[in-house]
């Protein structure tokens, strides 16, 4: 992978993205919005206060949108941003918005790690199934960005495919956007947040079961904190 994100690579994909089911693994498990729904359902839990008006929220690196669309189709009504490096995938997330998901979310180019918003700008922040698209010397600049758009007390919540899990593996090695990938663990996610600031850190671990199967998601919640899922979440709160 090239010294930064390559935005052409994801504009190829922007008008077919699917979220990776171009897989049979993966499409065999669940739709797409199935699997999103797994981290959205977990980031409502977290943020309840994502259902009442008033918290802003960023969505980095964001593609098409889909997490903020799935949180509005949950309940979520919080303040959306979008922001991309790729302006096919950012014409994408405003093509496919639905119109009864209120407002559309405020969409904005990225220049490789960095964005256009101020310091201290949201409430929280989401990076969902991106860090392993960005080379390991960039992630850093990565994490400051966050940090600096992030208010006191706000917080962020990283989402990435777990390596510890070999099904994960397979099918990323064989899924066309994930060409390039580079997995990167749990524990990389931390130290790289504690290299950039001073967060108080959780970690749970997410899809033991087929996102789909509605009525196993309480094996999910019980197994959070086995580090075999195929996907986790690390939770950082920003000092105050």
């Amino acid at each position: 992978m090239s010294a930064e994100l390559d935005p052409p690579e994801f504009d190829r994909h922007a008008a077919t993205y699917d979220g990776g089911l171009d897989n049979p693994v993966k499409k065999a498990l669940g739709d797409a919005d199935s699997f999103i729904a797994v981290k959205a359902r977990w980031l409502l839990r977290h943020e309840p206060g994502l259902k009442r008006d008033g918290l802003s929220l960023l969505d980095y690196g964001c593609g098409a949108g889909d997490l903020m669309r799935v949180l509005a189709g949950l309940g979520a009504r919080g303040t959306f941003t979008g922001c991309d490096v790729s302006t096919g995938m950012l014409d994408e997330a405003a093509r496919r918005w639905p119109a009864g998901a209120g407002s559309a979310p405020v969409l904005s180019a990225q220049d490789g790690a960095h964005t256009p918003f101020a310091d201290g700008q949201f409430d929280v922040a989401t990076i969902s199934a991106v860090l392993h698209h960005v080379p390991v010397a960039e992630r850093p600049a990565v994490y400051a960005e966050l940090g600096r758009v992030l208010k006191p007390g706000g917080r962020l919540y990283v989402f990435e495919h777990n390596p510890r899990n070999p099904l994960v593996r397979h099918v990323i090695a064989r899924t066309p956007i994930d060409a390039n990938a580079i997995l990167l663990d749990a524990n990389e996610v931390q130290e790289g947040l504690l290299g950039s600031g001073r967060y108080e850190l959780e970690t749970d671990y997410l899809m033991f079961m087929p996102p789909g199967m509605a009525f196993l998601r309480f094996v999910d919640r019980a197994l959070a904190w086995l580090p075999l899922g195929a996907q986790y979440a690390v939770a950082a709160r920003k000092p105050a």
